[in-house]
């Protein structure tokens, strides 16, 4: 896993990952190191990553995948990182991080609806005015302690990820009539023209059922994609299991769209907008006929309710597609075939063969494919059941003892190529935050090598905080003869 920043001296920083799995199956991610590369080249981050692998006395041969984002440099068809790596490491199947795929499906979601994109625009301006105030934070504070509403406040957008907006739109819907409340008060007061129109704006948008129903819809959908970007974050997670959180999501979100749950939720938003006095849901303008493009009759809605059914649907199944888009990636058909491998093998009467053939012209080199045909009627008779996905053989395989778990050792095997891969690489996302809180203003001349010593202790602290101190103070005294003499042992 490799990932790229500028640091506060203005040096490009790659951070180098590995993840492996061991003996007991358990998946770690370790943090290698900060290195200063000149450009964000493929061929720089390349050599790079084939110094490191050397350095560690590691084969590249034997690396079994690699996750990075999307960017071109990394993920590119013919000259990306992944691309020169497979080269020499055929088995090496690229994963696009499910967190940077997850964040750019939420930004279609958001982006390919009108109702939500309108919705966030109005959203964000609302956190500009209140969170780059202290004056009118302070007076949303107060209206609320007036009318005795107890919310937390507002929570301004993320500038930079798409999947952290559903406590954003919350946040407003909980503090809805305390912000109506302010922009009546504001715009009593004398305001510069700019800053009055911005007002009238949000206020104009706010009053309307249109926004209301869209900030709704925002939070129920942008709430669901939250906890799938949260959940994907964890650190032992795998590509296998990454994607079948994501279809568990997608389940969720499909049977919202139904008849009788829009009837549901649209009853709900209508009661909700009748408390803050909104209209009445209606029909939005229809355009003149000489602005339609399309030369066949386009279908009108006939009430305002089909309107709303139609945006609600629109935005259900742009999320669900921009996901199982997202998320259908060509590095992934290598776990999927290992992953039926095993679900087949448990099913009585399904023929592997396809399933072997493959892992004998892809791990001819990992796995022993004659043996593991031999091992599949024995881990049959070892999990007894019916299973659904990769998730629920694994964790009824771990419950077994360990001379077991030695009995099927080609299976064993396969666990590790499926686990191996990670779901995202969150790992070195958090690495840049600690070069944040050790590389500062104050100490932006630090150089590389104190740089990098200091990242790793501070990332593995569980580690070091195991460290005996009185050992490491006694050890450098200890080389050099005029430590010896001030301090001793």
């Amino acid at each position: 896993m490799a990932d790229e920043c500028t640091d506060v001296s203005n040096k490009e920083q790659l951070a180098i990952c590995l993840r492996h799995v061991d003996h007991n199956l358990v998946a770690h991610e370790e943090f290698i190191g900060f290195y200063h590369i000149p450009n964000i080249f493929s061929d720089t981050i390349v050599s790079v990553t084939k110094d490191v692998l050397l350095r560690m006395n590691l084969s590249l041969f034997k690396c079994r995948g690699q996750c990075y984002d999307g960017a071109g440099t990394m993920a590119g068809c013919r000259n990306g990182v992944a691309a020169q790596l497979l080269a020499d490491a055929p088995s090496a199947h690229l994963t696009h991080c499910h967190g940077h795929a997850f964040s750019l499906a939420v930004h279609d979601m958001l982006k390919g609806s009108k109702v939500l994109s309108d919705t966030l625009d109005t959203t964000m301006e609302i956190c500009k005015l209140i969170k780059f105030s202290p004056k009118r934070e302070g007076l949303l504070n107060s209206i609320k302690a007036d009318i005795h509403m107890d919310t937390p406040g507002i929570k301004m957008l993320c500038p930079t990820r798409w999947t952290v907006q559903g406590e954003s739109f919350e946040r407003i819907k909980d503090n809805y009539e305390a912000l109506m409340l302010e922009w009546d008060i504001c715009l009593e007061e004398r305001l510069d023209t700019e800053m009055r129109a911005r007002i009238i704006g949000v206020k104009a948008q706010m009053e309307s059922f249109q926004y209301f129903f869209g900030l709704n819809l925002g939070a129920t959908l942008l709430i669901q994609t939250d906890n799938l970007s949260k959940t994907l974050q964890k650190t032992q997670l795998s590509s296998v299991e990454g994607q079948h959180c994501a279809n568990l999501v997608i389940r969720a979100i499909t049977s919202m769209r139904s008849d009788e749950m829009f009837d549901q939720y649209f009853l709900n938003v209508k009661k909700q907008a009748k408390i803050y006095g909104l209209p009445e849901p209606s029909l939005p303008r229809h355009p003149p006929k000489k602005f339609e493009v399309e030369s066949g009759q386009s279908h009108q809605p006939s009430s305002a309710e089909e309107y709303f059914r139609r945006l609600y649907y629109e935005a259900i199944d742009l999320v669900t597609n921009a996901i199982t888009q997202r998320f259908n990636q060509p590095g992934f058909k290598a776990y999927s075939i290992m992953e039926t491998l095993l679900l087949n093998a448990l099913k009585p009467g399904i023929d592997v063969t396809d399933e072997l053939k493959y892992m004998s012209e892809k791990y001819a080199d990992d796995v022993n494919v004659t043996l593991l045909k031999a091992q599949l009627p024995v881990f049959k008779l070892m999990l007894s059941g019916e299973f659904q996905s990769f998730h629920e053989i694994y964790s009824a395989f771990q419950s077994l003892e360990q001379c077991e778990k030695d009995l099927v050792s080609e299976i064993v095997t396969v666990f590790k190529l499926i686990l191996v891969n990670p779901a995202t690489n969150a790992v070195s996302e958090r690495s840049f935050s600690t070069a944040r809180r050790l590389k500062t203003w104050l100490r932006s001349s630090m150089n590389q090598i104190r740089f990098n010593n200091l990242a790793t202790l501070m990332i593995h602290s569980d580690r070091t905080a195991n460290i005996d101190l009185d050992d490491v103070a006694s050890e450098f005294a200890s080389r050099n003869d005029n430590r010896k003499r001030h301090f001793g042992t």
